[in-house]
């Protein structure tokens, strides 16, 4: 397979992120259910979390097309990094209300484009009323939001035994004199200039009314699929959210998905007596699903790495004529493939937790491995080949994405778990879990969540969230000065070509390695 040019175009074809895959019947085709759609297949509020290249927008748009065959439903796909008008709303120069006033506008728009392709394509029997309530929609959402209107005002008043009064009203473009004066009066005039702010609002009640009216005239439910929503700045999130939960959460017929990063996240600004801006997480829209949890690969590494073969093989299926696999290779499925194009199928393995659940980076590090192999002129990928790939996309990505300071807070906590305490996983206070930099660490996927919630019976009433430092953060030390101490790994690591493999931690051995909020800060660089 490694000599096959078509298969090696289709390798390089695979595209790296759903969003830019333009044929929707390659979305359905490469999906892979892990249990995780039954979950959202449904009529709930729900917050999907999960780390970049985990899969939200391949599900996303994957759920969209269930929906779609379910039954009669409007589906509005938003990514929120491509809304008509991110100039404005990114524009921290303008004030809040206009930026999120021009992204309730865009909102809308998609609202209103979606909603009438479906009368158009489904001809409800009320079409031209479905079409009235739209434009009526609109119209209850469509503002000019601080819209900036100068006016000059000039008094005169008459003094010094005048007999008379008078006084002039002068407003740009318009022109007003009122009464007159006495020629023996002296007359002092006064200019001011105001700018009046002229601000419409939602009409909240209006879109509310209306929207029930559109459903009621399509008889569809409709669906709001709000992909990256991190991507939206950090002040306006809590906003947009309050924007849904007035015009649409309160309508059973209307069900709102959103696909985020959760430490990039911000859905409520909390106010005195109970009150909040936005959404109440828990109440008004789950958050209970994060496909994190179903790629943490120590958990259970056989299923995973199934997964992720599956994956794999109806990725590079799709680059290829119809059964070019099966005709030429006798391969259907993903366990065949595996076995086709590695010396060892626990390569492959190795190769799924040096993604750490990331099937971005399971891509991407096949593709180096893949080439580095055929470049060599051996037949199949062995483990050496998957580690140095390894290695390699984590100098070219990860690491590229860390600037100095993060880069020397890293290095602390490598020289402090894998060097001194001999171990790949360590402990965060759960107070500590929303510190800045350890969510930039983690943004960066170079240290990662495997479980929430861990209770030390050392420090009973204290919880911890366990993470573990990157496959290729522990790789790159090999080539280095600081390559850790390799009797502490067993036999069983070693491979025929003297590679070694990162070991699984021995949740035991974390115990004791509890980091403190002084390693993740920048006043204690090294």
């Amino acid at each position: 397979m490694l000599t096959d040019k078509n298969i090696a175009h289709g390798i390089s074809s695979i595209s790296q992120r759903a969003e830019r895959i333009p044929d929707n019947d390659k979305v359905i085709q490469t999906y892979v259910e892990v249990g995780i759609l039954p979950q959202i297949t449904n009529k709930n509020n729900q917050i999907i979390y999960g780390r970049r290249g985990t899969g939200k927008t391949h599900l996303l748009r994957y759920l969209e097309n269930e929906l779609i065959k379910k039954g009669p439903c409007i589906t509005v796909y938003l990514d929120c990094r491509t809304l008509g008008s991110a100039s404005e709303y990114n524009n921290p120069g303008m004030l809040l209300g206009r930026r999120c006033a021009t992204l309730f506008k865009d909102i809308i728009d998609q609202l209103y484009d979606r909603a009438l392709h479906f009368i158009a394509y489904r001809a409800p029997r009320d079409a031209e009323r479905a079409i009235e309530a739209l434009d009526n929609i609109s119209s209850a959402s469509r503002f000019r939001a601080d819209e900036s209107t100068s006016i000059e005002i000039t008094e005169r008043i008459l003094e010094k035994g005048a007999s008379e009064s008078s006084a002039s009203l002068s407003v740009n473009p318009l022109n007003l004199s009122l009464g007159g004066k006495d020629a023996q009066g002296r007359d002092i005039e006064t200019t001011k200039k105001y700018n009046v702010q002229n601000t419409e609002t939602i009409l909240f009640p209006d879109l509310n009314y209306w929207m029930h009216k559109l459903v009621d005239y399509c008889g569809a439910q409709v669906y709001f699929l709000i992909d990256e929503w991190s991507s939206l700045p950090i002040d306006i999130q809590p906003y947009l959210a309050e924007f849904f939960r007035r015009s649409f959460l309160p309508m059973p017929q209307i069900t709102v998905k959103i696909a985020a990063l959760e430490y990039r996240s911000n859905f409520t600004i909390q106010r005195e007596k109970n009150h909040h801006i936005g959404f109440e997480l828990g109440s008004d829209i789950s958050t209970n699903l994060d496909l994190d949890d179903y790629y943490v690969v120590d958990r259970n590494p056989n299923a995973i790495t199934n997964n992720f073969g599956e994956m794999l093989f109806k990725h590079i299926s799709n680059e290829l004529e119809e059964n070019y696999l099966y005709r030429y290779f006798d391969v259907s499925d993903g366990r065949e493939m595996i076995r086709t194009l590695f010396t060892d199928p626990n390569n492959f393995q190795e190769l799924v937790r040096a993604s750490e659940g990331v099937i971005r980076d399971m891509i991407n590090i096949f593709t180096l491995s893949f080439f580095d192999t055929q470049r060599q002129g051996k037949a199949k990928i062995d483990k050496k080949s998957v580690i140095e790939s390894s290695r390699q996309w984590f100098e070219r990505d990860k690491a590229q994405s860390l600037d100095g300071d993060l880069q020397t807070i890293l290095r602390k906590i490598v020289d402090e778990v894998i060097g001194n305490r001999k171990a790949r996983s360590f402990l965060i206070p759960r107070e500590l879990e929303k510190h800045d930099n350890l969510q930039k660490l983690f943004d960066a996927r170079v240290i990662h969540l495997i479980k929430r919630g861990y209770a030390d019976k050392d420090n009973p009433g204290v919880r911890y969230n366990v993470f573990g430092l990157d496959y290729g953060t522990y790789v790159d030390l090999l080539n280095t000065n600081r390559k850790p101490e390799l009797e502490w790994l067993d036999e069983d690591y070693r491979t025929e070509d003297d590679a070694f493999i990162v070991p699984f931690d021995d949740r035991r051995s974390i115990r004791r390695i509890i980091l403190s909020e002084a390693i993740l800060s920048s006043s204690h660089l090294l």
